[in-house]
């Protein structure tokens, strides 16, 4: 494979996980499942939710790169599906910078679910789907990340989700080790931190996202 190629696709992973890892810390039902269950299962409950978790979005690219690849010539669906998802990653920066600097955004490990016989990788998927939020990512931002992965050729979808995935289980992994170690997860001016530079990152991809699409449109 070409040098340009190689690089094209290492920018690919490490973009992906790093708007992965964004989405990943914020709080929602996947993290609350995490947060729930370790105190039963120990530190592996991140990792084995987080393979529930893969379950369910390893269909949604296939079924999403099969379906983009004939669009992805001498079409302007790539260029609009690019504004769409940069718009869409502008404004969960956005609403990710606001709510850390007004203090909506925090984790309590006294969090609990209701007990349940389901497997850990079974409610991995539960807790995936039952996210709205999760469907609106995939509709906006993931699918432009799938529609720019595929012009890379097969080998770009599969790239696109592996960083993607690995985010999610290096930050419930993260997670479920600290709290089956009894320590608390990061708070304070570190954590504002971590959180405002996730905003800024989103904010510059999403701009990114759409001066390319902005682009494609008048070429």
């Amino acid at each position: 494979m070409p040098y340009i190629g190689i690089m094209e696709l290492l920018s690919l992973f490490f973009l992906s996980f790093g708007v992965g890892f964004s989405g990943a810390m914020m709080p929602g039902p996947l993290l609350v499942v995490d947060i729930a269950e370790t105190p039963q299962h120990g530190w592996q409950t991140g990792p084995i939710i987080s393979v529930g978790h893969a379950i369910a979005e390893i269909a949604v690219v296939v079924i999403l790169s099969l379906g983009l690849v004939a669009f992805t010539d001498d079409s302007i669906l790539p260029h609009i599906i690019g504004i769409v998802g940069g718009a869409a990653l502008i404004l969960m920066g956005a609403m990710m910078g606001y709510d850390i600097t007004k203090n909506r955004i925090s984790y309590s490990v006294s969090q609990q679910e209701k007990k349940s016989n389901h497997r850990l990788a079974a409610k991995g998927i539960t807790a995936t789907l039952s996210n709205p939020y999760w469907f609106v990512w995939w509709a906006t931002t993931g699918l432009a990340f799938v529609m720019k992965s595929v012009k890379l050729g097969m080998v770009g979808p599969v790239v696109f989700y592996f960083g993607h995935i690995m985010s999610d289980f290096v930050w419930y992994s993260v997670v479920s080790m600290l709290l089956w170690k009894g320590k608390k997860l990061i708070v304070g001016v570190g954590f504002k931190i971590l959180i405002l530079s996730c905003s800024l990152f989103l904010l510059w991809l999403g701009f990114s996202f759409i001066t390319d699409g902005i682009a494609g449109l008048h070429s």
